[in-house]
């Protein structure tokens, strides 16, 4: 389940002395070529995630704090012999912050997994009340991607706020895993709430907002708090980053603002200066099932639209997802090329048929206001575009008359003697250019 810590088991050999020849790898899908080596006793912790893993006393490999990212096949090695290889899946069961609309609301639940398994079957969520009774009705399987499960509960807003419900992902009639929902209050934005959009790899600025009268950051302190379950944490001290894995990407400007480079999913959540002012860091992606195929064949594939944020703010309101074409036309329903799946919570999905030089964007939007946008596909319009294909042709007749009228000008001028009666045509398609020399005149050009 997500925001616990996982074991997962090696299996390594009784004669296996220490743990300093296992080396563990993991893969998201069935479509890369290589796997990423996240620990190995022989370099010790090797990840843009090192603070995630460690490993026990029999080598089985612990995972601190699992989220949505880290589903997937992990594979342990003892030794150099891949034969010996030990493999576990991780899957991961989230939920997410309710949706309401006026007479209801609806809570969703996802279940992320290696691409490579079965479809989750049918019945393979149950949602429960908070004295254990199955609900059937409202319940939905919204999505059976290969990737992610996702079921939705909607039931009707009742007066009972102390309510909870609970999702169980389950095979045949075992309970595999199950997270609960529970009454959460509705935090409102204030002077003191500041919301940051931003995409994995930008460069983060968090204002502080300290008083003027401050002339340097020594009393400065920066809490940060992935969600409300999580113990909150100091990354800045005194004005002084504090040693962690994400210290390297972390440093204050002189008006003590935060500045985190290269962010990833872990920087999301909340930030805090210590002068009145929550700064909520949150970030789009976009991801596609299957994660890699070729422009060129026009195949068919699903494109997740997905804004990362703490779990401590209310879901993202409906229809505040757009999907635009390179045209900056917006997709809905069904059209040529695509299908939209409609959103899920922080989650939007197009399934498209991916031609070449395509290019789609996804928009998370407030109101009429688009906070942030991001892109899959090439730049620029498609190949077969009637206008590209026009200024392409242009282009190249441009092309030959310049190289036409350049080629004329250095062989007149390269004549010590001007020669009488020469004519040079160039002919581009039906056009001719015609350079003729009377003796006199250096050069000269007629169009016919």
């Amino acid at each position: 389940m997500r925001e616990e810590n996982v074991v997962l088991p090696c299996n390594s050999p009784s004669s296996l002395s220490s743990c300093s020849d296992v080396t563990w790898f993991y893969s998201r899908d069935k479509n890369q070529n290589t796997q990423k080596k996240v620990w190995s006793g022989a370099d010790d912790q090797i990840s843009h995630r090192v603070s995630k893993f460690n490993v026990s006393s029999s080598c089985s490999l612990i995972m601190e704090y699992v989220d949505d990212d880290d589903a997937g096949l992990y594979t342990c090695r003892p030794g150099s012999d891949a034969s010996s290889d030990g493999f576990v899946y991780l899957n991961v069961l989230s939920n997410y912050p309710p949706y309401f609309s006026r007479s209801s609301k609806t809570f969703y639940c996802s279940l992320r997994r290696y691409d490579g398994l079965d479809l989750c079957p049918e019945n393979s969520f149950r949602w429960l009340d908070e004295t254990g009774t199955e609900l059937t009705e409202g319940v939905w399987l919204e999505l059976r991607g290969p990737t992610v499960c996702l079921s939705s509960l909607t039931v009707k807003d009742q007066s009972d706020k102390n309510r909870n419900y609970t999702c169980q992902f389950v095979e045949g009639n075992r309970v595999k895993v199950e997270i609960k929902h529970t009454p959460r209050r509705f935090k409102g934005s204030s002077s003191g709430i500041i919301h940051l959009y931003h995409r994995a790899g930008d460069e983060a600025v968090l204002p502080c907002n300290r008083p003027s009268s401050s002339d340097s950051c020594s009393s400065v302190d920066w809490i940060y708090q992935r969600n409300k379950n999580m113990n909150r944490k100091q990354e800045v001290h005194g004005g002084m980053v504090q040693s962690s894995p994400r210290s390297a990407r972390m440093s204050l400007d002189r008006n003590c603002s935060l500045i985190i480079n290269n962010i990833t999913a872990e920087d999301v959540g909340r930030y805090s200066c210590g002068y009145n002012t929550d700064v909520y860091l949150n970030m789009m992606i976009i991801s596609s099932s299957p994660p890699a195929v070729d422009p060129t064949k026009n195949e068919e594939i699903t494109l997740f639209c997905s804004l990362l944020r703490s779990s401590s703010l209310e879901s993202c309101p409906d229809k505040s997802f757009l999907w635009l074409n390179e045209t900056g036309s917006e997709l809905t329903g069904e059209g040529d090329g695509y299908k939209y799946g409609g959103q899920f919570g922080c989650v939007s999905s197009l399934t498209v048929n991916l031609q070449s030089r395509r290019r789609f964007t996804c928009q998370f939007v407030e109101g009429n206001k688009v906070k942030i946008e991001a892109h899959y596909g090439s730049e620029g319009p498609p190949a077969s575009s009637p206008l590209s294909f026009i200024m392409l042709t242009l282009k190249i007749t441009g092309l030959i008359l310049m190289v036409g009228i350049t080629v004329g000008i250095i062989r007149t001028r390269g004549r010590k003697k001007p020669q009488k009666d020469v004519n040079v045509r160039f002919s581009v398609d039906d056009d001719s250019v015609n350079y003729e020399n009377d003796g006199e005149r250096s050069a000269a050009a007629a169009l016919h």
